[in-house]
């Protein structure tokens, strides 16, 4: 009995960690908006509630939940709010800082993250982003390597190094200059186990070599 016992927990421990170690959770802005491919949940910018599939739009915030991890967008300026912006045409989200009454970009040439705009990015729990496999576009939606900054859980902003991975809860991007206007059109995350996790792994282990040994 007391063998069935530490299997289970040590089955339990194992399953947890395998789930929480599952694949990335890709967020594709592209497919969402240009191809309907996923469901966000959110408030426009008209104040209204939404569920659904989004097309061209911008939100006072927005939810997607991919692969367990749950992203929150929301856009900013340095002096007032702005919207979070779903831009089509193989784009991405950006930044609008005044939206028509159907929350459509106003001018329509300001859907991307300009100077003096921020793009906010908060995950549910602690994310990992492999920079190495975000990707950009420019104000033409042409695939770049911008030069922009970055802010991890309220921490000054710096350059982005697009090759590095970085890890935190709150991720905040912004452009120095109008030559490195950009959308994000693909961003790859991945939840990070937690301390509580891990000492569920660690149990996993002892209880199946606890096992194994009341078995020889």
């Amino acid at each position: 009995m007391k063998t069935k016992i530490i299997q289970s927990v040590a089955l339990a421990g194992l399953l947890s960690v395998a789930s929480t170690q599952a694949s990335a959770s890709i967020y594709n802005f592209v497919n969402l908006i240009d191809t309907a491919n996923g469901t966000i949940t959110g408030t426009l910018g008209n104040g209204n509630a939404f569920a659904g599939n989004p097309g061209e739009a911008g939100f006072q915030a927005f939810d997607w939940t991919v692969g367990g991890l749950t992203l929150t967008a929301t856009g900013s300026t340095a002096a007032s709010s702005a919207f979070a912006y779903l831009d089509s045409g193989n784009a991405g989200l950006g930044v609008c800082k005044s939206l028509t009454g159907n929350n459509q970009c106003n001018p329509s040439n300001d859907d991307n993250v300009t100077v003096n705009e921020i793009l906010d990015l908060h995950f549910d729990k602690l994310a990992k982003i492999d920079f190495n496999q975000v990707v950009f576009r420019d104000a033409n939606h042409n695939i770049i390597n911008p030069n922009i900054e970055i802010s991890v859980n309220g921490g000054s902003f710096s350059a982005l190094n697009l090759t590095s991975v970085q890890q935190g809860t709150d991720f905040a991007f912004r452009t120095p200059d109008q030559a490195n206007q950009f959308y994000i059109n693909v961003l790859s995350a991945e939840a990070v186990p937690t301390p509580g996790t891990l000492l569920l792994l660690a149990l996993g282990l002892v209880g199946l070599g606890v096992s194994r040994r009341k078995h020889n």
